[in-house]
């Protein structure tokens, strides 16, 4: 994800003679949330995701309390770095921060669970991944405008975590790293989060 307000020039590409830039939190979740939100529905709903997910949070179920300290750890951290880089802490950032949250979700339900279990039986797990995780960066190319530097880092970091994710079976563990390095990669929200244009 790209927060393009503070963040252009470092991940994005620019836009076109005439074009538009994305620079808006309704940008960002418009073309990219939308996109990543329909992508992982529409996995939910063509495979037989009720069984995938409950393999994926097996040891979310068995040891809950690991993640209720981790999580509002991370927030906790986040809040940390932001004061330590002397940045406002206000409601627009909270949302944005959540929002990262959900969107590592989406992703890593879609993109590290669903999408390589669906084409496994057909590609073989190497090629699964690397079809996953190649759709999954090229989605960051044209939703948010993304340098092609930028799009081989996704695709590079996607596949750090889809093998994460076979060595531990653990989504929801990989769902913090990602939450953990997105924040990282964009730690400031669009300027319109709330209630600017």
């Amino acid at each position: 994800m790209t927060d393009a307000s503070s963040q252009h020039g470092r991940l994005q590409r620019r836009s076109a003679p005439g074009g538009q830039q994305i620079t808006t939190f309704r940008q960002v979740l418009g073309r990219h949330g939308g996109a990543m939100a329909a992508i992982a529905l529409a996995c939910f709903f063509l495979t037989n995701s009720n069984l995938l997910l409950l393999s994926g949070f097996v040891k979310l179920s068995n040891t809950p309390f690991f993640y209720l300290v981790a999580l509002p750890g991370l927030f906790s951290l986040f809040i940390g770095y932001l004061l330590l880089r002397h940045r406002t802490i206000d409601s627009r950032t909270i949302i944005w921060i959540l929002y990262l949250l959900l969107i590592s979700i989406l992703e890593e339900i879609a993109f590290r669970l669903l999408i390589p279990l669906a084409i496994l039986s057909s590609t073989g797990l190497i090629a699964s991944l690397i079809i996953s995780n190649s759709v999954f960066a090229t989605i960051h190319f044209f939703t948010l405008r993304w340098k092609l530097v930028n799009c081989i880092g996704a695709f590079l970091g996607g596949l750090g975590l889809s093998r994460l994710f076979y060595v531990t079976e653990d989504l929801a563990l990989i769902i913090l790293v990602h939450w953990f390095f997105t924040f990282l990669n964009t730690p400031s929200p669009p300027r319109d989060l709330t209630t600017q244009k």
